[in-house]
């Protein structure tokens, strides 16, 4: 076949581009990690979850608020707690030349259950002393609890408690112009043994000595 070389010229002259390359597969670029998100609380807790309707567990035992009811009838004290009525009551004793007090304290059920009490060496009561001699001087006695023992309030029975103070023979007694507060408490009270507290503020006592007999008195705690 023969082309007219005018055209050919024309066609040269032009530039036309050759085909294009086939194109080949484009270079695999590398993968970039895709941060999946976070579940939901709710979805991962799934469907079937959901909210407790359960109380929040109870304070534990040794923990738990103690309920103390304080009552004076006809100018004496009377105390309630862990279902015990308790009426403590106090009078001065002659220790040679000078003066100490003598606790007593009767205590009975108002329910029909039976109630433990820690009974060390000394007893059931617990004192803390705070002596004032003539002339300002402040002198502070704490208890020491020696023993284990276990005393009990039974319905129908009436418990009595005792101490006296001065708790030691090498401890002075109370003097003309000395005061002693003292502040009594419970080792130990509950259902059982397991279950016993101290009661740190049971009652207090403050006695004064002047010229005749003194006369403790007997109140609630601060």
């Amino acid at each position: 076949m023969k082309m007219n070389w005018m055209v050919w010229l024309s066609l040269t002259a032009c530039g036309t581009p050759p085909p294009p390359a086939a194109a080949g597969p484009e270079p695999s670029k590398p993968a970039v990690p895709r941060a999946e998100p976070l579940p939901s609380a709710s979805a991962a807790a799934g469907p079937s979850a959901a909210p407790s309707a359960e109380a929040p567990p109870a304070p534990a035992p040794d923990t738990a608020p103690r309920e103390v009811k304080y009552v004076v009838t006809g100018g004496k004290l009377e105390v309630v707690v862990e279902g015990v009525r308790f009426k403590p009551s106090a009078k001065a004793i002659k220790l040679g030349a000078g003066w100490g007090v003598l606790l007593e304290v009767e205590g009975e059920a108002e329910d029909d259950a039976m109630h433990s009490l820690a009974k060390p060496k000394a007893g059931a009561l617990a004192l803390a002393a705070k002596i004032t001699r003539k002339g300002g001087k402040v002198e502070a006695q704490t208890d020491t609890r020696e023993g284990d023992d276990e005393d009990f309030v039974t319905p129908g029975t009436l418990a009595k408690l005792e101490r006296r103070w001065p708790a030691k023979a090498s401890d002075p007694p109370l003097k003309a112009g000395d005061k002693v507060e003292l502040q009594v408490g419970l080792w130990g009270i509950g259902a059982d043994a397991k279950s016993r507290r101290p009661l740190k503020k049971f009652f207090i006592v403050t006695m004064v000595v002047g010229k005749g007999e003194p006369r403790p008195l007997v109140a609630p705690p601060e």
